[in-house]
């Protein structure tokens, strides 16, 4: 049973009477290494719930819920009234598993929505709340809304008001976002149901339009910046959840995920397991400085404009804390990360360029460039001898050899 219970400071979250502060995780993946971290929860459906309740993880279950953006129309009555049919028999399936922590309606589902949408939407959340506390009277629900929350809560807070409490997707939004629910009057519990590096709309991008990412080592650092101005000793917040356990293509596919493809931990798990626990692992990751082309006796990095079948010389500037030997790996992909998707819809992978890596030594590669203009990203991998990684990547810029009217007439 979990209950939220106020105090004269905020609120406390209970589970079968003991105080809960949840220390979690989006995702399915690599759950040994969330416990080992001092995770005790996850994001996820409700068909996670007996892996996570064998490691002792409690579970914020996902419910389905349409999203206007994919075409739900909430002025359809019939349409809601058999969603909420088969929520209501989701809930009762699972309602007593020992696992569950809480109910989460849908995700963002204000994405792409107009005030007018938003009225039957929330509406029909409030019936859906309702609906969970009749069959199920032993978990809080909530809602989880993305970084328009500001524009959002105080629509919530009116017309939601069978919720227990808000959760919040939040990026670099946490750096405000206790402030902002002060200014905004926000008086009821939060879960930071999302939090992350920086998001790929909130980065600078380059002049073709492409958002430079941070690498794994500046991602760290903001993942704790983050979580000890929006998450600890904050009376109002019940406990966040870390994006994301595990990895995922989303504009790149390094971007959101805390582990590489082939599995490796980058640094923000392992800051995250000394937000969690006290303590750092035995041995830590690798870290990037910089990362840089060079090409024609010109330096570039950031992002880099280059000619088209050029071969170019890249250098990574990285070290282990552990002083550990260094393995580095590089790859050259299509960019696609204008991909226009919102929301953590799929989004297709894109795989390496065969050939582009002409050879690497230590800390530096030479690259054979596409003979083809466009949008490219350089991306380098650096492994230390326990299996941690670091990486970082360059958006690049390909113009034809000949002149540079491909690169001019993208501006």
């Amino acid at each position: 049973m979990t209950t939220i219970q106020k105090t004269p400071d905020g609120y406390t979250l209970l589970r079968n009477g003991e105080a809960f502060f949840i220390k979690g995780a989006v995702g399915n993946r690599f759950l040994e290494r969330l416990v080992q971290a001092g995770g005790n929860s996850i994001r996820a459906s409700v068909n996670d719930m007996d892996r996570a309740h064998a490691l002792g993880l409690t579970v914020l279950a996902n419910l389905p819920f349409g999203k206007p953006r994919w075409g739900f129309d909430y002025n359809d009555r019939a349409a809601v009234a058999r969603q909420l049919d088969d929520l209501r028999q989701t809930v009762q399936q699972f309602k007593d598993h020992p696992a569950l922590l809480m109910w989460a309606i849908g995700n963002e589902l204000e994405i792409w929505t107009t005030p007018e949408q938003r009225v039957p939407l929330w509406q029909a959340v409030n019936e859906a709340a309702q609906m969970i506390h009749e069959v199920d009277g032993k978990h809080p629900v909530i809602t989880p809304v993305g970084c328009d929350y500001r524009h959002l809560l105080w629509e919530i807070d009116e017309l939601c008001p069978a919720l227990d409490a808000i959760g919040i997707n939040a990026y670099q939004d946490m750096l405000t976002l206790p402030e902002d629910l002060r200014q905004l009057r926000w008086s009821r519990p939060y879960v930071i149901t999302e939090f992350g590096p920086r998001g790929h709309w909130q980065v600078i991008k380059t002049p073709w339009g492409m958002p430079i990412e941070d690498s794994s080592t500046q991602k760290a650092e903001f993942y704790r910046r983050a979580y000890q101005h929006a998450v600890l000793n904050r009376p109002q917040c019940l406990g966040a959840y870390v994006f994301h356990w595990s990895f995922h293509h989303e504009k790149t596919h390094t971007w959101y995920g805390m582990f590489l493809e082939d599995g490796s931990p980058t640094e923000a798990v392992e800051v995250m397991q000394y937000l969690w626990s006290g303590s750092y692992p035995p041995n830590r990751c690798p870290r990037i400085q910089n990362l840089w082309i060079e090409h024609q006796n010109t330096r570039q990095s950031v992002y880099a404009i280059l000619d088209a079948g050029a071969q170019v010389h890249a250098t990574v500037q990285a070290d282990d804390p552990d002083g550990d030997t260094l393995t580095i790996r590089w790859e050259l992909r299509p960019d696609v990360a204008d991909n226009p998707n919102v929301g953590g819809d799929r989004e297709e992978p894109v795989q390496p360029i065969d050939g582009a890596i002409l050879s690497s030594e230590g800390d530096h590669a030479i690259l054979q460039l596409p003979e083809s203009a466009g949008k490219y990203r350089l991306f380098v991998y650096v492994y230390d001898t326990a299996g941690n990684a670091a990486t970082a990547n360059m958006p690049v810029w390909v113009r034809a050899s000949s002149s540079d009217y491909e690169f001019r007439k993208i501006f």
